[in-house]
């Protein structure tokens, strides 16, 4: 297993450059510490602007788009623009794709939000043709249209940068993962029993069309904060958390409605229910460890653990001392958790 960030930019308080700011700070912090990735949420901006900057910052840490709705961009700019950010960093990047957070962004631009699912799969395999096209490439797809289209471009990574896929609440996208062999990237709010049925998915999609079966492929994200004893993790999360909890029913209820106690209502949702029940792994060294080898071992396991990130969790000082307590006493401890591990054995044998 290896840990990385999930950089989702909420920080409503802040201006943007203010936030973006924090956000940079985590991710070189998680780059000292030798975490191993960091996606980057495109909500106002395409992330790469964010990622440019935090390229020239840190040295080791792999930066990906956290993602780019397909449906707002032609596909070769999103090619290019992926290339391009390969370039600046170094062969440092990962293109994440998705279908995007409102239908009302799909309505800006005049586009048919209903379009979206058909749209993603189809830019998706465009991108992947121009990625590996050996001259231009003609296409006349119903949504996009294109004569002699080249990359000029080139990646530093060949034979492109790697790709993942946002997939939230149906199979469908990951079933276009398995197919095209993609990275799969689920939220800090996914059910178990769904990220288990994501990775049954997507293995046996995978295999289907030729690839070897993965679970590493899978990144599972998860609020997580790590202090000397469970009080002091609780105490330094519990004010910055319940605002937390406070925004996102107000501004997105869709992403909290599993988290639900039974009976109750969004209201219900408190900061103490969602530790006590391993929605948030908050809490001392061996709680936090407990916790992720319980989430690994009911998700059926993954590749790499995110800690979600892009929020005024705590304070920055806090945060970055919660990291590193992570990185010294909880990462030497799980590490060794690898999904693929019996495959790989038995394959072997």
């Amino acid at each position: 297993m290896e840990f990385g960030l999930f950089s989702n930019n909420r920080r409503p308080a802040r201006s943007l450059g203010d936030a973006w700011d924090r956000d940079i700070f985590e991710i070189v912090t998680a780059d000292g510490l030798g975490f191993q990735e960091a996606w980057v949420s495109e909500h106002q901006t395409p992330s790469e602007l964010i990622i440019s900057k935090a390229a020239a910052l840190t040295s080791r840490i792999r930066l990906g788009a956290g993602v780019r709705p397909l449906g707002y961009y032609h596909p070769l700019q999103i090619a290019l623009e992926a290339n391009a950010t390969d370039q600046i960093t170094h062969g440092r990047y990962m293109l994440g794709i998705g279908h995007g957070f409102h239908p009302r962004q799909m309505e800006w631009r005049g586009l048919d939000p209903r379009e979206t699912r058909a749209m993603v799969e189809a830019s998706a395999e465009l991108i992947i043709k121009l990625f590996n096209a050996d001259g231009p490439l003609d296409y006349d797809g119903p949504y996009w249209k294109g004569k002699q289209m080249i990359l000029q471009c080139p990646p530093v990574q060949k034979p492109h940068p790697p790709m993942a896929i946002a997939c939230i609440n149906t199979l469908g996208s990951v079933k276009l993962a398995g197919r095209l062999n993609l990275i799969v990237l689920t939220g800090d709010f996914i059910p178990v029993p769904r990220l288990r049925e994501f990775g049954d998915t997507l293995v046996e999609a995978q295999a289907a069309a030729g690839h070897r079966p993965s679970r590493g492929m899978i990144r599972s994200t998860r609020v997580i904060y790590v202090a000397e004893t469970d009080k002091q993790a609780r105490d330094d999360m519990r004010e910055s958390y319940e605002a937390t909890i406070a925004w996102e029913v107000a501004n997105t209820p869709h992403h909290q409605v599993e988290r639900i106690p039974p009976g109750g209502t969004l209201q219900d949702i408190t900061f103490d229910y969602l530790v006590d029940t391993g929605n948030i792994f908050v809490g001392s060294p061996d709680t936090v460890r407990a916790r992720i080898e319980h989430h690994y071992e009911a998700s059926g396991g993954f590749g790499v653990l995110n800690f979600h990130a892009g929020r005024d969790y705590a304070t920055p000082e806090k945060l970055a001392r919660s990291m590193k307590l992570f990185m010294d006493e909880v990462a030497p401890r799980v590490r060794h958790l690898d999904p693929d591990a019996g495959a790989a054995r038995a394959a072997a044998e």
